[in-house]
């Protein structure tokens, strides 16, 4: 039995072949870390962005955290922010919870809270003049 050999034209061929295949995972491992660096550089701007925004803010201005609360901006202390409700609670939430700062809450304006208590009292006043809250005593006699 003969051993086969390769001949040089094969031999040539067979490293061109590895070499290619070593050049493309070079490159491929290049193109990663260089994504991950530019990942890390962008995320890294926009947290001190943030923090900017954040050391900026002044007591009162309202505040959107990422799950929907809204609260006015108390105080912030390192990482801890301090928002109060519209009833006067405090609440501590993460740096990282928050979305929006300086927005308008979705709450109604004082003006159509007015309005609409007014409303609510005017149809109770009608309700009384119609007498509808009033016991007729008609169910006494039917029973």
């Amino acid at each position: 039995m003969r051993s086969k050999r390769l001949t040089v034209i094969e031999s040539e061929s067979a490293f061109m072949n590895n070499y290619t295949l070593v050049i493309l995972i070079v490159v491929m491992v290049a193109f990663m870390w260089w994504s991950s660096t530019s990942r890390k550089k962008q995320m890294a701007k926009m947290e001190q962005e943030k923090r900017d925004q954040l050391a900026a803010v002044k007591p009162g201005e309202w505040v959107r955290t990422r799950v929907g609360f809204w609260g006015r901006f108390v105080d912030l202390d390192g990482d801890i922010i301090v928002l109060e409700t519209t009833d006067g609670h405090e609440m501590y939430w993460e740096r990282e919870m928050i979305a929006e700062i300086g927005g308008q809450p979705p709450l109604a304006d004082t003006e159509q809270a007015d309005a609409l208590e007014t409303a609510v009292e005017t149809a109770e006043e009608d309700e009384k003049v119609l007498g509808l809250d009033e016991p007729t005593g008609t169910d006494e006699q039917q029973k």
